[in-house]
């Protein structure tokens, strides 16, 4: 597997010089930046999103909270998951379904996406600490995304 470091001694860039190239491309110069794009793409280089995560104090996982009974075999939610799914894998994102409310805060995840909110669940909502988007328009202007 290639490295950052393979990429710096084939371009002949420091390791710094090609970390600001994926990071911060706005901080080196076109030029310098075509060389060592093309050196990744040569050598088939690609970030490790794990490493990227622990810099960045992130889990790269979104749970998926269901807060209602849902039949696996209904057509629906098997189109939703999946359309969550294809969507997080293209940022490199996991994602966890999350079945019993009480298990929401545990373990880490960087936000959380939520289906099958009652008025009852709201109060729940206030005490997340991380963001969160719901699936189903609401009327106490949470974030959310309908069809």
């Amino acid at each position: 597997m290639t490295t950052l470091s393979d990429v710096a001694k084939e371009a002949n860039v420091s390791k710094m010089t090609v970390s600001r190239v994926i990071n911060h491309p706005e901080q080196v110069t076109p030029e310098l930046r075509v060389i060592v794009e093309k050196v990744m793409k040569d050598l088939n280089y690609h970030p490790n999103s794990i490493a990227q995560a622990l810099v960045n104090k992130r889990t790269n996982v979104v749970k998926f909270i269901t807060l209602e009974d849902i039949d696996t075999t209904e057509p629906y939610y098997m189109n939703l998951l999946f359309g969550f799914a294809r969507g997080l894998n293209t940022k490199q994102y996991a994602m966890q379904l999350v079945t019993d409310p009480t298990q929401i805060k545990k373990g880490h995840a960087d936000g959380y996406l939520i289906t099958g909110a009652r008025n009852k669940d709201y109060d729940m909502f206030d005490k997340l600490d991380k963001p969160f988007v719901l699936f189903g328009e609401n009327h106490r202007g949470y974030d959310f995304v309908d069809t």
